[in-house]
């Protein structure tokens, strides 16, 4: 009787251990099903929209095509060799690396000094904030047809109010001097773009420890010490975001530069986006221009990579 009763009990257990598993499973399988039927819509829709024209992109840059014929020619690595050739093309490219430095240098410390100097204002800092953030709203188009009037070399206000001081020699045409226009135009992209940014450090500020600035109050540490040694170090994961943000934006800009100058005077403000417009809707030459984006996506996916990486072993 004790050897089937332990028997029975070893199979009872048997059955309730395979019965528990069944359940786990049940309820994992649930879940998974669960988070499928939450993640499969925007993958679908991520595939629709971006992968499969990224991999078409791709496709179509080692062909000859102009857009409109039915039948395209393969001609291999032939685009991306005339790429190497393109000086106008060697130049929108090296128009997109001044872009970024001078995006870099105008947007990351500035924004990050005046989000200080609101996170400190006691009265009104809702009315700064919103002010600050205003220019974010408006539609590049907006923002474009503003500072094309700002820059107008007979009534824009810049030139205006140079004269007026008498400082006619440094009034110019802005847009048209082929050594002011990118910086013109970066600081009107500076200007579309610094409240967003502004906003992501006033969130950073405020979960910055407080503890750290009384301590260094009492160590006599003063503003620009505190800066250095305590704000930017706490920003660090907000500075990664607002570096990437600003490469990134820096790299595919292309409505500001459309409506203000369209790449003028003689290339000299010519991204490879509005060189890639132009080529494939204006020269009909849709696989070359998609050759060119091809490249700049790959130049974008190197410098995030690259810049992620950077900040991964500087944190480790």
């Amino acid at each position: 009787m004790n050897v089937y009763d332990s028997t029975s009990s070893l199979e009872i257990e048997q059955k309730k251990s395979l019965s528990i598993i069944k359940g786990r499973n049940k309820i994992k399988f649930k879940k998974m099903i669960t988070i499928i039927s939450f993640l499969l819509p925007a993958l679908i829709l991520y595939s629709i929209f971006m992968l499969y024209p990224m991999i078409d992109a791709v496709r179509f840059s080692f062909f000859d095509w102009d857009g409109a014929a039915t039948s395209m020619n393969f001609v291999g690595i032939d685009n991306y060799v005339k790429l190497t050739d393109d000086k106008i093309f060697l130049k929108a490219l090296g128009h997109n690396l001044l872009w970024v430095v001078l995006s870099l240098i105008l947007m990351v410390i500035p924004t990050l000094i005046l989000a200080v100097l609101i996170s400190r204002v006691k009265k009104g800092k809702t009315f700064f904030r919103a002010g600050f953030y205003l220019p974010s709203v408006l539609s590049l188009a907006v923002v474009g047809v503003l500072w094309s009037k700002i820059y107008d070399p007979m009534m824009g206000p810049i030139n205006v109010f140079l004269k007026s001081i008498g400082l006619e020699n440094l009034a110019k045409n802005w847009l048209g001097e082929p050594y002011f226009v990118i910086p013109a135009l970066v600081i009107a992209s500076t200007w579309a773009f610094y409240g967003l940014y502004m906003i992501l450090f006033l969130a950073g500020l405020q979960n910055v420890n407080s503890e750290l600035y009384e301590a260094a109050d009492l160590d006599g540490a003063g503003p620009i010490r505190k800066f250095w040694s305590i704000t930017i170090p706490s920003l660090r994961n907000t500075l990664n975001v607002v570096i990437s943000m600003v490469i990134i934006n820096a790299l595919k800009g292309f409505a500001l530069i459309w409506i203000m100058t369209q790449g003028g005077p003689f290339y000299m403000s010519e991204l490879v986006s509005t060189y890639v417009y132009k080529a494939a809707f204006s020269m009909n030459k849709v696989s070359y221009a998609t050759a060119g984006s091809v490249v700049l996506g790959i130049i974008v996916i190197v410098f995030t990579i690259g810049f992620n990486y950077y900040r991964e072993r500087s944190e480790n």
